[in-house]
């Protein structure tokens, strides 16, 4: 894969790369300013390539969801370079904590959730999250990785087999991925796509550490059957959440080695 630098110089029009915001294993993320708009730059790693990520399927479900006004609006994308240029939006991470006067509203992120799983999934998307469990069950190959890849995926099926149906999801909702700013904002859609509701909304409340209040208020919001927010599904689907992030943590390391010259 090409530098940063000479994947920069390929880009039409100008754009000045500014402050690096994160960098990991599979991404670089800068500020930088393209066309005398201020933005956000990704550039994809090697990593990236090995991963079950569609950038294409990417930039077309934000494309998708631009009428709501709840993700950056792209600039320019290159998916064979793994460039992507988003819109700067002004905001910060939201704050839930009872112990600050600064707190967001729960209520207008249930809401905000629920108009994305009211969505139709874009026509030909990929469903990046089976995707990527095949992959992850690919690299996982020492016993003890098996097991764990079978006991994360027994729960899975269990949890999905209550009759609920799939939603089209963020299905990376965390802290880091969320901005404020008189509504909220919704980052990093690589692995949106069908799934079932509850995923996104134990993400949250894994994520933020959410009490039941907390919960109740977020359910007021997303105007839903409230069978999703009984705390015994919410923490099965965190115990699943648990799972994947280790499973997603040990299939990176693997594809870091296999790329790292020896």
């Amino acid at each position: 894969m090409r530098s940063i630098l000479e994947r920069l110089e390929s880009i039409p029009g100008n754009c000045t790369l500014g402050k690096e915001l994160s960098a990991s294993p599979i991404t670089k993320i800068y500020l930088c300013v393209f066309n005398d708009i201020k933005s956000i730059i990704r550039f994809d790693l090697k990593a990236a390539s090995c991963l079950a990520f569609d950038r294409v399927n990417e930039v077309s479900i934000l494309q998708s969801i631009n009428h709501l006004d709840l993700a950056p609006e792209i600039l320019y994308s290159d998916a064979e370079a793994g460039i992507l240029i988003l819109r700067y939006i002004v905001g910060a991470e939201p704050n839930f904590s009872q112990n600050t006067s600064n707190q967001n509203s729960l209520h207008d992120l249930g809401a905000s959730l629920r108009l994305i799983h009211e969505l139709s999934a874009p026509k030909n998307s990929i469903d990046i999250f089976s995707d990527s469990m095949d992959l992850y069950q690919t690299l996982l190959d020492r016993p003890s990785e098996k097991l764990l890849f079978k006991e994360a995926m027994t729960l899975y099926k269990e949890l999905e087999e209550d009759g609920t149906q799939k939603v089209f999801s963020h299905n990376d909702l965390h802290q880091k991925n969320l901005l404020w700013n008189n509504q909220y904002y919704f980052l990093d859609w690589e692995y949106a796509g069908l799934n079932h509701p509850l995923f996104d909304i134990a993400s949250l409340v894994r994520s933020f550490k959410l009490n039941q209040g907390q919960v109740n208020e977020l359910l007021q919001g997303y105007k839903a059957c409230s069978k999703f927010f009984q705390i015994d599904a919410l923490i099965s689907w965190i115990k699943f959440i648990d799972y994947l992030e280790e499973i997603w943590s040990i299939s990176v390391s693997k594809i870091l080695n296999n790329i790292t010259p020896r």
